[in-house]
Parts: structure tokens; C-alpha cells; sequence
């Protein structure tokens, strides 16, 4: 890191538990509001269990497919973001996946650098994690509020809200979710800093 970097990071400092604690209070106002709601729930620590999320970075929701008929998670953000939701579906696809663990050669041995030096084949063809493979179908990501504005809160949780309540008008288009959901990086639709 340099000087004016360092710098700039001690003076952040400063400020980190202030706002850590307005972020805390968005998005638990956000999922309050969310409460009850069929097929998503919050993906936060218990209430009164002392434990917080500090700066909520990456924040996910949990989807519960089942209580929606089985409407896709795909299906179910595209919905959102149409009712002006921050939304899409997924996270990190899983790295035992990716092309680095898979088939780079890094080092130019002629053959895959994960097995290059090993007696046997270490890597986990799709399918070998189904749990870690599936998630992404599970998940999906919620805005980042860094800032308790009461009524753009409100307005994103009424857009999940209202999809969520009314998920049987998505069914009958639903073209289910691809074989993979999510990507390799950590934002893929979110672009608002609220």
C-alpha cells in the first residue's frame, strides 16, 4: 500500500464504527420489513444474539423456492428489478468449478497445473459438490444501504414484497433457472450505492 493510501485508510478508520452502525440499522430496517414474507428470508444473525454484520458487505438474502411453487430465483429477481428492486440471483459460482482448479496450465507443464505435480487427479468434476453447486439457486443478493434513508428502504423491500406475494402471475412464464447461477465475481447486477 502506498503513503496516500495508508493515509486515506487511517482516516477511514475514524469512521468505521459510525457507519458500520448506520449500514446495521438499513439493513435491518430492510429485512424487518421483510419479515413473514413467503420465500425469502434474511440472511443476518439472530436478533439479541449480540453478534452484528459490521459493514454488511456482499449482503444476500435466502430463497426458499418451495414456498413459491418452485418459481425460479431467476425468475424471481428479473421480477424485482422490474417493480425497481436492487436485485439478482445467485453468488461466487463455486471455484471448485473454475477453470483455474480445472484446466490452466499455468506454469506451461503441457497438463492442468492442479495435477502437473500430483500422482493423481485432485480435481472435482460438476457434481461432485452438489450442495456447494446448487446454492446459487438459493441465494440472491439485496441492495447495500449505507445509509438509513427510511423511504428508499421501504421502497426496495415493497418491491421484494410485492413480487414475493404475488408469485403465482410468474409462474406460468418461468423459464427456470440456467445450470449455473451467479459468477465469478462478487456483484454481478448491483450498482446503486444507496
Amino acid at each position: 500500500v502506498h503513503q496516500l493510501s495508508s493515509a486515506m485508510g487511517r482516516v477511514q478508520l475514524r469512521h468505521y464504527d459510525e457507519r458500520c452502525e448506520e449500514i446495521r440499522k438499513a439493513m435491518n430496517y430492510f429485512w424487518d420489513l421483510l419479515e413473514g414474507v413467503p420465500g425469502i428470508r434474511a440472511h443476518r444473525p439472530a436478533k439479541g444474539s449480540g453478534s452484528n454484520m459490521a459493514g454488511w458487505y456482499a449482503a444476500r438474502g435466502l430463497y426458499r423456492p418451495e414456498e413459491l411453487e418452485g418459481l425460479s430465483v431467476t425468475r424471481f429477481c428479473e421480477a424485482v428489478r422490474a417493480e425497481g428492486g436492487d436485485t439478482s440471483p445467485g453468488l461466487n459460482r463455486p471455484l471448485h468449478l473454475h477453470p483455474l482448479f480445472n484446466t490452466a496450465d499455468v506454469y506451461n507443464d503441457g497438463k492442468p497445473t492442479r495435477i502437473a505435480n500430483s500422482g493423481r487427479d485432485l480435481r472435482q468434476p460438476p457434481g461432485s459438490l452438489p450442495i456447494s453447486e446448487g446454492i446459487g439457486a438459493r441465494v440472491f443478493h439485496i441492495p447495500w444501504f449505507k445509509h438509513f434513508r427510511k423511504n428508499i428502504i421501504e421502497e426496495q423491500a415493497l418491491a421484494f414484497r410485492k413480487v414475493a406475494e404475488n408469485y403465482k402471475e410468474l409462474l406460468k412464464d418461468d423459464p427456470g433457472n440456467p445450470p449455473t447461477v451467479g459468477g465469478w465475481h462478487f456483484f454481478p447486477h448491483q450498482t446503486n450505492n444507496r
